[in-house]
């Protein structure tokens, strides 16, 4: 009995003393204490509310949107032809000026890395050139042109050249890639792929080209 007691005193003692140094903290402290935890709440607060507003608008205002490339115009810049009968060979230099422009619906700017044209005779690469790097801004369609020139050496081997001469008509078809990057906020980054194709015949009577066909392909 005497010891439940002694415990119970000690307990209320130690409550007291508890008590005691509590209330030998200063005001001060406890105030500076206090405004510190308020200012912590308010910085985490205005971060979340930060982070849900820019996920919000970068899922719906700035949600990121294919950006396409078209062709206009394909259009003979230089077409020479000489046969030779004996040997049922062509010496053939063709030229193509292409027109193409590319359009970026995002409300950001769109950037690209270096792409390609490439001019296909019979399933086999007989021209290609480089489309250099560039930005297009937020909204914009920018135009673009390359020339594209047959490599002559690449068709010595391909025993249709002849005929498709003949004949009066040769069928080739464009390949244009480009690869980019939306950038939403400097943090959401969206990779993008276009891919143009076209098919279109040459003339060689009358130098034209017609027939022209194209197929567009982007994917994020």
């Amino acid at each position: 009995m005497e010891k439940a007691e002694e415990t119970a005193l000690n307990s209320s003692k130690a409550a007291k003393e508890t008590k005691d140094a509590e209330a030998q903290i200063p005001p001060k402290n406890k105030s500076k204490h206090r405004r510190r935890n308020i200012c912590l709440g308010v910085t985490a607060a205005v971060i979340v509310v930060f982070v849900l507003v820019v996920v919000i608008l970068a899922l719906t205002v700035f949600k990121a949107k294919e950006p396409s490339t078209t062709i206009d115009s394909i259009a003979l810049d230089n077409l020479r032809v000489s046969l030779d009968l004996a040997r049922l060979g062509v010496d053939l230099n063709l030229t193509l000026d292409v027109d193409l422009t590319v359009k970026n619906p995002n409300n950001v700017g769109f950037k690209f890395k270096n792409g390609s044209a490439l001019l296909n005779y019979r399933g086999e690469v007989v021209g290609d050139v480089p489309i250099p790097a560039g930005k297009i801004g937020a909204d914009e369609t920018k135009p673009m042109n390359v020339t594209v020139t047959v490599m002559a050496d690449r068709l010595l081997s391909n025993s249709q050249l002849y005929t498709d001469v003949m004949s009066g008509v040769m069928k080739l078809s464009t390949l244009i890639k480009l690869s980019g990057k939306v950038s939403i906020f400097n943090i959401f980054k969206v990779t993008v792929h276009t891919t143009t194709t076209c098919d279109f015949s040459v003339f060689v009577s009358n130098a034209t080209v017609g027939d022209q066909n194209c197929k567009y392909k982007t994917s994020l």
